[in-house]
């Protein structure tokens, strides 16, 4: 069976605050927790744990490890919610988030890095 590879992948952010993009090096997905209610009740026998799901869920996330090809300042889009794309040669996929956090480290004689941190949202507001 034939996999993808992250060689060549690159992500836009296109957010409500300001846009960034970088060149992937690295992505976690966290997928989203399942909601579930305890349903039990007075009736039910001593130590009995009646849980049920909701069919909602909530709380995915995308971790982001890139170098920065963008010139934009990402601290300006922290705070914003629009489309967040991935690309590669054979591969694309986008998601609506929220963009929770980021980080760039630079160091001398060295390509300037970054990570982000997403959150997955339904939101359609700016």
């Amino acid at each position: 069976m034939a996999g993808f590879a992250a060689h060549g992948a690159t992500f836009t952010f296109i957010g409500s605050r300001a846009t960034f993009s970088g060149a992937v090096v690295g992505v976690n997905v966290e997928t989203p927790t399942a909601e579930v209610v305890d349903m039990t009740s007075v009736v039910d026998a001593p130590g009995a744990s009646v849980l049920v799901p909701t069919g909602e869920w909530s709380g995915a996330s995308i971790s982001v490890d890139f170098i920065v090809t963008s010139s934009s300042d990402i601290k300006q889009a922290v705070r914003g919610v629009g489309p967040l794309v991935f690309a590669s040669p054979r591969w694309s996929v986008a998601a609506r988030v929220i963009l929770e956090s980021a980080s760039v480290e630079a160091r001398v004689g060295d390509i300037v890095r970054g990570s982000a941190k997403f959150r997955v949202t339904d939101y359609q507001g700016t």
